[in-house]
């Protein structure tokens, strides 16, 4: 597996960035160091216009999981070489904690979903975009 890219993802959404939590921007949207780090801002926006959570309930989880991040902070300091990387894995996790208290997923639904995007960007060659199956495509070969 290759190195992440570097190059800078900017994401057109309605929300005033203004009233986004820390995101960089170059001062008309904002700006992501990786394409997943753009895929899951759009997703965490995109659910909450959808909807599926109140921008309290993810301003809430984020800070959870922002102070249970700092107080481990000794555990595993330099982990991540890209300060940013860091900051949207707690986007991840606080999504992941929303959809599962909701009961939108479980957590086997989450593991399982996590498991999927492991082997696809293991199987995928550098350079190449990280396709999964849709959840009509994961049912028919279920089946």
């Amino acid at each position: 597996m290759g190195a992440p890219s570097r190059e800078s993802v900017t994401a057109t959404l309605n929300p005033d960035p203004g009233t986004l939590p820390v995101v960089p921007n170059d001062g008309s949207e904002p700006v992501f160091a990786n394409p997943w780090q753009a895929q899951i801002f759009s997703l965490v926006v995109g659910l909450h216009q959808g909807g599926c959570f109140s921008w309290r309930e993810w301003t809430e989880n984020l800070s959870a999981e922002i102070a249970a991040d700092q107080n481990a902070d000794a555990d595993h300091s330099g982990e991540e070489a890209n300060p940013s990387d860091s900051y949207y894995r707690l986007w991840v996790r606080a999504l992941e904690r929303i959809l599962t208290n909701k009961t939108i997923l479980s957590p086997d639904d989450v593991q399982r979903r996590v498991a999927q995007w492991r082997k696809a960007y293991l199987n995928t060659p550098h350079g190449k975009p990280v396709a999964l199956p849709s959840s009509r495509e994961q049912v028919s070969t279920l089946g």
